[in-house]
Order: structure tokens, then C-alpha cells, then sequence
């Protein structure tokens, strides 16, 4: 790669304002994004702080929080964390307002999750654990005659959830043929959308506000597949699906659709292009995600690789594939593809296993599943390609993976769930350190899963989001992660399988 990629840092900080006592302690936490990774410093009213006064201020990591003890008046203002590097500098504020009675700051934002189950949908807030609302599955969907699932005794099936531009919840249910879109606020499902047979996958694309649906028109995962987009996805309105223009006339071969994550920070990289796979070929098909077409074929014969599984780095445009053989499925390992040309820059017949990439596109996570226990394989993603870490084996059989913001460096650990074992494996990604979090109640039984979806999810909350959930056979067990304990137990759930985390902002 001989490309050089800068890009202006991304800078967020929490919470906005808060307000304290004299005496008090007060936190604020900071995440940066940048290439090169930018310098990053904290400001008080445009001056730098003096760090060298330790009884007043403390430092965390490379400044991923600040601490001001022991406040006095003097301390009101406005802090802001900084970054720089030779593409710009960014700031962000975070201000602290010290009076005797102060005024109580309520969060000005509240994260909810939306856990998708056998009778219907259910919503929860993460730190008390409260259940806000509930959709039955026999709810009627409003200016419809339809059930929400169908009548009494009737269980849901769910494929997938996905958050949509934070404004909506879509949830496909491939035997109903149809997504429903369920609004965040409302809390009702709001629009019924009619697809193919059996639409079970379901990847958003924020920068062209497009839902790409792949219909798996069978119940099982065979190359038979078709494709569908839902336009405005984010919109107010009533929404349609249209097909992408037809590989040689071909709408329904598809076997596997691969499209960036919405979650990869850097957002300035706006990814234009996602890949195809067909039954047993060799090979992709780059698909233009603005026009809805085909662009060009990806011979992959050389390599011996039908790719499984794909992930897209933001930094340094790479595209990394799990590899198997046609017909045998044997596994091949896996295959670094460069964004923009398509051409093969490396390859590993060794590696085997799922590849995920960290949200700041700076680690690559391998998940390498075997009859006696599982090995995880850390990368670094780097402009000279990737670099192994470390890797880590353990006797768990691994079944989900999700990132969490590290407390000490501004990228991220992973937390991984378990199938057989009511464990919870954290790694600290930096380190290579690793701890069990146990006592997360049974996973359902792998005989209940269908369409795909993993046995045990574990799903973060984002950016500055301190919980996770994982949900169990008849519960939901939320996770601190930052103190890496259970948080609470939800019960009377049964068998939850999608999760899906939204932000609810007050001002």
C-alpha cells in the first residue's frame, strides 16, 4: 500500500454539563479517532491544564477521562479535549459548573435497548433495569389488520434487528415475509414493508440512509438468495423495497451479502461499495451501493476462496475475507483485498476463523472455533498491513463477539459469549489480559436458533456506553462493562435473541 491516509480527528466527549458541590470529584471521559492517531490534550477555558498539579487533576490512559478532585468555585468552565494531528485539529466540550446547591443534571441522553423474543418485542433501560413497553405479538399493527407475530399462541420469529439513523428499529421476520419498522419514540411498529421470500439479513448504510435486505427465500442458507434495498430508510414516510440491477440477468443466486458496518468510526470514509457472493464460486461481485448495480467481478480461483465472512477497514482500505474451498467447504484461511483496486494484497492459508473488525478499523479479531475450545487471534491494522499481537486460546466455545470502548487507550477490548458455558470472557486487547465473567444464566438451546443467528449474542452500546447485554434461554442478563460484573437479571423473557441499543436524547 504505498497511500497515504490522513484523516481530521473525530473528538466526543461525555457528559456535556454536569454540575457539582465544593469538595466533590468530578469525571469526564473523551474518544478520539484520527490518522495518524492525533495528540490529544485537555484545555480548560483555551489554556492547558496543569498537569503537574496531581492533587487536582489525574489523567487517565492518553487522556480517555479526566478527573478533577477535591472542586472548588475556580473550577468552573468549560474543559475541552483536543486533538490534533497533520490533518486538523478537533475539540470538544465538556463543562463542569460547581455552586452549592446544584442543580440536579439529569443525563441529557438515555440509552434503551429493544430485545426481540417469543411473544413480541420488548423495551428496557439498562441501568435500573426498568422494562419501559412492551409489543405483544398479538398486538394489532396500527392501520393494518395484522398481528404484530399472528394470534394467540403464535410465537415470533425474528431473522434480524438493526438500529436505523437512531430514529427507527427494523426487524425482519422471514416467515411473514416482511420488516417491520418500529419507531424508537413511539414505541409502536409504524410501517409494514413487503419483501421476497424468507428476508432474514439486514445491514444499514447511514451516509446513503439505504436498509439492504437479503432474502434468503428458503428456510435454509442456500445460494438461492435475492436482494432488496429500502430507500429513506431513516425518512418519515411510507417505505418500499427495490432489487439492485441483476448480475447477467440473475436476480437469485446470491449467496452471501457483505456491506461495511455503520459503526466504524472515521465516518469522513464514506464506504461506496459492498461485495456479493454466489454458490460455490470463487470469487465476488463489487456492488455500487449508490446506483444499486454491479460493478465488477472479483476472480478469486488463484486463491482457492469462496469467502464466508468479510470486513471492511475504514483506515487503510481493506477488505478482510474468511476463506473456504468450493463444494468441501474446507477452510482456506484468509485473504486481504485492497478497497479500491480489488486486488489481492495478502494471504494467510493458516489463519482460520470469523474476522471482526474493531469499530476504529485499528484491530483485527479472529475467532478460530475447533471441537476442543476456541482461539481468538489479535492483528494489528496498520498502513504495512496487518501485524499479529497475540492470540489467546480458551476451552469456551465462543459464540458472539462484541467491542467495548477500552478505559485506557481510545480503541476498544472485546468481550465474547460463551454456548455451552454460562461465562462471559473479557480481553483486554492491549494487553492480552483476560477475565470470566460468570454466572450469565444458560444460552438457548442451539436446536431454537434459526436463520443463522448466533446462540449466545452479546451486544455493546456503543460509544461511552457502559452496558452490554447477552441474552440467556429465559432472560437478559445486562453487563457493566466497565466494572466487568453483572448488572442485573431480566426475567420472564423467552428465548431473546435480537438486541438492539438506541440513544434517547433529552433537551
Amino acid at each position: 500500500m504505498s497511500f497515504y491516509v490522513s484523516a481530521v480527528p473525530e473528538v466526543h466527549v461525555t457528559p456535556r454539563i454536569q454540575s457539582k458541590r465544593p469538595g466533590e470529584e468530578a469525571t469526564m471521559l473523551c474518544h478520539v479517532a484520527g490518522e495518524p492517531f492525533p495528540k490529544v490534550e485537555w484545555l480548560k477555558n483555551d489554556d492547558s491544564l496543569r498537569m503537574e498539579i496531581t492533587k487536582k487533576y489525574q489523567l487517565i490512559g492518553n487522556g480517555t477521562a479526566l478527573k478533577i478532585k477535591d472542586i472548588g468555585f475556580a473550577d468552573t468552565g468549560a474543559y475541552m479535549c483536543q486533538a490534533a494531528n497533520i490533518g486538523g485539529l478537533t475539540r470538544d466540550i465538556s463543562s463542569l459548573v460547581v455552586q452549592e446547591q446544584p442543580t440536579p443534571t439529569t443525563t441529557n441522553e438515555e440509552r434503551r435497548f429493544f430485545a426481540f423474543h417469543d411473544w413480541g418485542v420488548s423495551v428496557y433501560e439498562p441501568t435500573v433495569c426498568r422494562l419501559y413497553h412492551r409489543i405483544q405479538s398479538t398486538d394489532i399493527i396500527p392501520g393494518t389488520q395484522e398481528y404484530v407475530c399472528g394470534d394467540k399462541g403464535e410465537k415470533c420469529s425474528w431473522g434480524r434487528a438493526i438500529n436505523v439513523a437512531n430514529r427507527y428499529v427494523y426487524a425482519s421476520q422471514p416467515e411473514r415475509d416482511r420488516v417491520l419498522i418500529i419507531s424508537k419514540v413511539q414505541m409502536v411498529v409504524v410501517d409494514v414493508v413487503s419483501t421476497d421470500k424468507y428476508p432474514v439479513d439486514l445491514h444499514y448504510v447511514p451516509h446513503l440512509d439505504q436498509v439492504w435486505v437479503l432474502n434468503w427465500r428458503s428456510l435454509n442458507n442456500s445460494g438461492i438468495k435475492t436482494i432488496q434495498v429500502i430507500r429513506d430508510a431513516g425518512q418519515k414516510r411510507k417505505h418500499h423495497t427495490v432489487h439492485p440491477e441483476p448480475i447477467d440477468g440473475q436476480f437469485d443466486l446470491v449467496t452471501g451479502l457483505f456491506i461495511p458496518s455503520p459503526d466504524q468510526e472515521l465516518s469522513h470514509y464514506s464506504f461506496k461499495y459492498g461485495y456479493v457472493t454466489h454458490t460455490n464460486q470463487r470469487g465476488l461481485y463489487k456492488l455500487d451501493l449508490v446506483n444499486l448495480r454491479y460493478t465488477r467481478s472479483v476472480d478469486l480461483t488463484p486463491y482457492n476462496c469462496v469467502p464466508v465472512n468479510i470486513q471492511f477497514s475504514a483506515l487503510y482500505g481493506m477488505v478482510i475475507m474468511q476463506c473456504m474451498e468450493p463444494i468441501t467447504k474446507r477452510p482456506t484461511g484468509q485473504l486481504v483485498l485492497d478497497y479500491l483496486t480489488d486486488t489481492v494484497i495478502a494471504t494467510k492459508t493458516t489463519l482460520l476463523g470469523v474476522p471482526y473488525v474493531s469499530p476504529d478499523s485499528r484491530k483485527l479479531i479472529t475467532v478460530d472455533r475447533t471441537i476442543s475450545g476456541t482461539t481468538i487471534i489479535v492483528q494489528e491494522i496498520t498502513p504495512y498491513g496487518l501485524v499479529f499481537s497475540f492470540d489467546v486460546k480458551t476451552t469456551l466455545n465462543i459464540s458472539d463477539v462484541a467491542f467495548y470502548p477500552s478505559q485506557t487507550t481510545h480503541s476498544y477490548d472485546i468481550y465474547a459469549s460463551a454456548q455451552d458455558k454460562e461465562d462471559l470472557l473479557f480481553l483486554n486487547l492491549l494487553t492480552g489480559k483476560v477475565e470470566i465473567i460468570t454466572g450469565v444464566g444458560k444460552a438457548v438451546s442451539v436446536k431454537l436458533i434459526k436463520w443463522n443467528n448466533p446462540t449466545r449474542p452479546v451486544s455493546g452500546s456503543g460509544l461511552f456506553g457502559q452496558y452490554m447485554v447477552t441474552p440467556a434461554s429465559e432472560a437478559l442478563f445486562v453487563i457493566n462493562g466497565r466494572s466487568r460484573t453483572v448488572n442485573c437479571e431480566i426475567g420472564a423473557v423467552i428465548h431473546p435473541n435480537a438486541i438492539v441499543w438506541t440513544t434517547v436524547k433529552f433537551y
